[in-house]
């Protein structure tokens, strides 16, 4: 083992415990997977069931949830946590077997249409719920003319976050082109800072690297494809070129070396970029909300700093495309009893998107996608929120995370075989002969 990547195995190490220790010493009264998040007073009892993913935008609706309870013990909300990894399978199973919650956690795309289409999910029609968002926050939830879900945090494109300490530190700029992020690369191998943190573990950090380069490449027609289950459509030259360069990317030491075993549950890659010992990490835009709470010094120095995804020279998609999800949402569960429906609904027009929820979410220099933020941003005079919504507003097309794009089944497909490109374990070739009979299959 070089010294060079021997330092940078002992830093990430020395990264992860920080992490971990920061995360257990600031989890204040947040719910934890497994200890049933935020009950009604006196016990579940009638509660309607609320389900929702622990991460750092989750405070809004926890406090939205409190705030309910103490407003109306009379229809109480009973609000369980879930960690991301393995919380699809959860909400499925649960689903399946007629025990969902009341209110459940999604990201719109393929996997809620699913439900829609097995009538698990029904729509949400109060315009006191929907008019308050950006039409465009609500595409990824409409279903013929339908909406089934209610954004509850915020707009998240991917972007490159980066370390400004460290660039200064070694006289660079951050990358406009694909070429540039290369070339990046040697020039903190040689000062034993990770150039790219990656928390590869959990999987779904990868999946921007394809989703960008595949547009960049080959334009959102590609992935229209792809999402549409026409023949060999992963066989298109953007994807194995995509391939190819995460590969070149990989061979090159792009990323932490022990990427594969960092969870970003953890905090673990986040701490690497505030920590110095990465330069920069593609991520979506909720981690500046993440590393802020983590982190309030590095980010009050300034030294947390964010670009869009690099252009790519020669490539037929136009590089303001974004790829993100444009936001989580709570969706309405069709078995639920018309008592739970009633209470779940009211508290979605009351305080899901009210001035203090906005507000909280505003705090975190994180963008909830409705009407009102625009002026509030302003007023703020947030430089990261404000960029958040020029790429957003000026993006001719905003395409949702792949692994919520497409069929729940093709998904994990994805992000498996995704995840052996990464690994150096399976070839461009491999990996699209293996998503095409994802199509075959449909």
């Amino acid at each position: 083992m070089s010294s060079t990547i021997a330092r940078r195995v002992r830093a990430t190490a020395a990264v992860v415990g920080v992490a971990l220790a920061l995360a257990a010493c600031g989890s204040g009264t947040t719910p934890q997977l497994g200890d049933g998040g935020t009950a009604a007073p006196g016990g579940s009892g009638d509660a309607a069931i609320v389900w929702g993913l622990e991460g750092g935008q989750s405070e809004s609706y926890v406090a939205a949830v409190d705030r309910w309870n103490e407003e109306h013990p009379d229809q109480p909300i009973e609000l369980q946590m879930f960690g991301n990894q393995g919380y699809k399978d959860k909400l499925r199973i649960a689903l399946g077997a007629g025990q969902g919650p009341d209110l459940m956690f999604s990201w719109g795309g393929a996997a809620l249409k699913t439900y829609v289409d097995a009538g698990y999910v029904e729509p949400i029609d109060d315009p006191a719920i929907t008019d308050r968002y950006l039409p465009s926050v609500l595409d990824t939830v409409t279903f013929d003319g339908k909406v089934y879900g209610a954004a509850i945090n915020n707009i998240q494109p991917v972007v490159i976050l980066y370390n400004d300490a460290v660039f200064r530190q070694v006289g660079a700029e951050p990358p406009t082109t694909w070429d540039e992020l290369l070339d990046l690369v040697p020039v903190f191998e040689e000062e034993g800072i990770a150039p790219i943190a990656l928390a590869g573990q959990s999987k779904w950090p990868q999946l921007p690297y394809l989703g960008y380069l595949v547009d960049r490449i080959g334009g959102p027609e590609v992935f229209d494809a792809i999402v549409a289950n026409e023949p060999d459509a992963w066989s298109h030259p953007a994807v194995t070129q995509a391939l190819t360069e995460i590969q070149t990317l990989v061979e090159a030491g792009g990323f932490v070396d022990d990427h594969a075993s960092i969870a970003y549950e953890t905090g673990a890659a986040d701490a690497l970029l505030y920590t110095g010992r990465a330069a920069m990490m593609v991520v979506l835009s909720q981690a500046y909300s993440n590393i802020k709470t983590a982190a309030p010094d590095f980010v009050e120095s300034g030294d947390l700093k964010a670009v869009p995804f690099p252009a790519y020279d020669g490539g037929a998609g136009d590089p303001a495309n974004l790829v993100g999800n444009p936001s989580n949402f709570w969706s309405v569960n069709a078995s639920a009893t018309d008592e739970h429906k009633e209470t779940v609904l009211a508290f979605l027009a009351e305080q899901v998107m009210n001035e203090e929820y906005i507000g909280e979410i505003l705090d975190r220099s994180a963008v909830p996608g409705v009407t009102t933020a625009r002026d509030q941003i302003t007023e703020r005079d947030d430089t990261f929120a404000e960029m958040v919504v020029e790429l957003t507003e000026a993006a001719p097309h905003f395409q949702l995370s792949w692994d919520q794009a497409i069929n729940p089944s093709q998904a994990e497909q994805l992000t498996t075989h995704l995840d052996r490109v990464f690994l150096l374990q399976t070839t461009p070739e491999e990996f699209v002969s293996a998503m095409n009979a994802t199509l075959d299959a449909q």
